[in-house]
C-alpha cells in the first residue's frame, strides 16, 4: 500500500512541476503558441477577436479592479493606446470582476481602448496567468511572443511591441 502511495505522490509531483513549467513560460509555455481566443463580453467597444488583431502586433492586458498594481498601470495603458497610431493594437481584459466594479474602474481611469470581460477567469487561465497585471504580447500572426508579468509602463510595452514586429517610428 505504501509503495502505491509513493508512486502516486511521485506522479503528482511530476505533474505539478510540468504545470509550473508550462505556466511560467518554459519550453512548452505560452511563448510561441497561438494566442487563445478573447472573451466576447465587451466593457469598452468595439468587440475584438484574434482574427481582427492579426496583421499587426498586439498587447492583451489582463487587469482587475481589485488589483492595486493594475490601478498604477492603468494610466500607462491609456497612454500607450494613444501612442500606437494604428501600428499595433491594445486590448484590455477585465479578469474575475463583477460588472459594476469593472465599469467603475473603466470610468475612473477613462479607458478608451477596447476592454473585454472575463468574469469567471476562463480566458485568463487559457493565457496561463499567474498574477495580475499580466500582458501577452502577440506577433502579427497572433502568436504569444512574450508574457509581461507585473505592472508595465508605456515605454516597456512599446519596446515589447517593437520586438514583436511593430514599426518603431
Amino acid at each position: 500500500m505504501s509503495r502505491r502511495l509513493g508512486a502516486l505522490v511521485a506522479a503528482a509531483a511530476i505533474a505539478a512541476l510540468v504545470a509550473v513549467e508550462l505556466t511560467v513560460g518554459g519550453s512548452g509555455g505560452p511563448q510561441g503558441r497561438p494566442a487563445p481566443p478573447l472573451p466576447r463580453a465587451v466593457l469598452v467597444g468595439p468587440p475584438v477577436t484574434l482574427t481582427e488583431l492579426r496583421g499587426k502586433p498586439a498587447a492583451v492586458n489582463f487587469w482587475a479592479s481589485w488589483c492595486e498594481p493594475c490601478r498604477h498601470e492603468s494610466p500607462q495603458m491609456e497612454r500607450l493606446s494613444h501612442l500606437l497610431h494604428g501600428r499595433a493594437r491594445l486590448v484590455g481584459v477585465d479578469y474575475t470582476d463583477g460588472l459594476s466594479s469593472a465599469r467603475a474602474f473603466v470610468r475612473s481611469f477613462h479607458l478608451t481602448y477596447p476592454n473585454l470581460r472575463d468574469p469567471d477567469g476562463v480566458f485568463g487561465q487559457r493565457y496561463g496567468l499567474v498574477g495580475l497585471p499580466e500582458t501577452a504580447i502577440l506577433d502579427a500572426r497572433g502568436r504569444i511572443v512574450e508574457m509581461l508579468r507585473g505592472p508595465q509602463t508605456a515605454s516597456t510595452l512599446r519596446r515589447a511591441l517593437v520586438a514583436a514586429g511593430m514599426n518603431a517610428s
